[in-house]
C-alpha cells in the first residue's frame, strides 16, 4: 500500500468521524445556532471528501459539486444567523425599544441656546464667517456653518408664493397663525 494511500484513509476515517460528531451536534443542539454550525461543518467535510478523492483519483469530476455546497454552506449559514440575530433582538427588545419610544416622544425638547457674542469686539477674537458659529478645536471649517445652523433654531419652510395679481401669497405649508389648530 502507498503512503499515499494510507494519508487517504486517515483522512477519511478522520472526516467519519468528525462528520458523526458534528451529526450528534445537529441531534442535541441547544440552540438554533449550534445546529446550523453542525450542519455548515457537514458541508465542509462532505466538499473535503471530495476533494480527498480527487487528490487520490486524480480526476476532477466534483469541482462543481464542492463549490455548489460551499455557496449553500455559507449563505445558508449567513441567512440563519441573520434571522436569529433579527428574531432574538426584535422579540428581547421590544418593550424596552417602545419605552423609549414614548420617553422620546413626551420629552420636552429644550430651546437652543444662541451665543451672544459682539462680533465687532476683538477681544472675542476673529469674527466667524456665520453668525453664531463658533469654532471649536475639533470642528472642521468644512462644517462649522452646520453647527451655527443647528444653533439659530432654523426650520426650513417653503417660500412665499407670487399670485398673477401681484399679490403675495403663503404656500399652505408656510402658514403659521395662532389661531390656526395646526
Amino acid at each position: 500500500m502507498e503512503p499515499l494511500q494510507i494519508a487517504y484513509w486517515i483522512t477519511q476515517v478522520l472526516l467519519s468521524i468528525g462528520a458523526l460528531c458534528a451529526v450528534y451536534r445537529v441531534y442535541k443542539g441547544p440552540s438554533v445556532l449550534d445546529r446550523v454550525i453542525s450542519v455548515d461543518v457537514i458541508l465542509i467535510i462532505v466538499a473535503s471528501v471530495m476533494l480527498a478523492d480527487m487528490a487520490v483519483n486524480q480526476h476532477t469530476d466534483f469541482i462543481p459539486f464542492v463549490v455548489v455546497a460551499a455557496m449553500i454552506g455559507f449563505l445558508g449559514a449567513v441567512a440563519i444567523a441573520r434571522y436569529v440575530a433579527v428574531g432574538s433582538t426584535a422579540s428581547a427588545d421590544a418593550g424596552s425599544q417602545v419605552e423609549a419610544q414614548e420617553r422620546a416622544m413626551t420629552a420636552e425638547i429644550p430651546e437652543p441656546e444662541i451665543p451672544m457674542r459682539s462680533f465687532a469686539d476683538p477681544a472675542a477674537g476673529a469674527a466667524p464667517s456665520t453668525p453664531g458659529a463658533e469654532r471649536t478645536g475639533d470642528e472642521d471649517e468644512s462644517t462649522s456653518w452646520f453647527t451655527a445652523l443647528t444653533k439659530s433654531g432654523f426650520v426650513p419652510g417653503k417660500k412665499e408664493t407670487q399670485s398673477k395679481d401681484g399679490e403675495q401669497g403663503e404656500d399652505s405649508d408656510t402658514r403659521r397663525d395662532e389661531g390656526d389648530p395646526r
